[in-house]
């Protein structure tokens, strides 16, 4: 055998290998669909859709009908608290929430940035 013959057979030999993984990690990608479509039952996407549905709009009522002047006093008294300023300097323009879906490093970057910031 010349060397150009061992050539064509090591590349034919690489590329029936490559074209043998993909296809069997295709076979189990559609094995795994199948099974998730057999298993999961209909009647518990449904009730965690009306679940979800409720609960969303619990919160959405609750958060409309709360009174947050006490709440932002609290929060204005403990900025003063820790700028060492009394509350009468302050002026606290918004308020808002933190996601709760922030991830971790966004929240340090956070923290991070106001303690040097002061």
């Amino acid at each position: 055998m010349t060397t150009i013959q061992v050539f064509q057979e090591s590349l034919k030999t690489s590329v029936f290998g490559m074209c043998l993984v993909l296809g069997t990690l295709y076979i189990l990608s559609l094995i795994l669909e199948l099974m998730r479509l057999v298993f999961e039952s209909k009647t518990n996407v449904k009730k965690n859709e009306t679940a979800l549905k409720d609960q969303t709009s619990e919160q959405i009522q609750t958060v409309d009908t709360t009174d947050d002047t006490e709440l932002i006093a609290v929060i204005a008294a403990a900025i003063a608290e820790y700028l060492q300023t009394p509350v009468s300097t302050l002026k606290i323009s918004a308020i808002r929430q933190i996601h709760e879906k922030t991830p971790i490093w966004g929240i340090e970057s956070r923290i991070y940035n106001i303690n040097n910031k002061f």
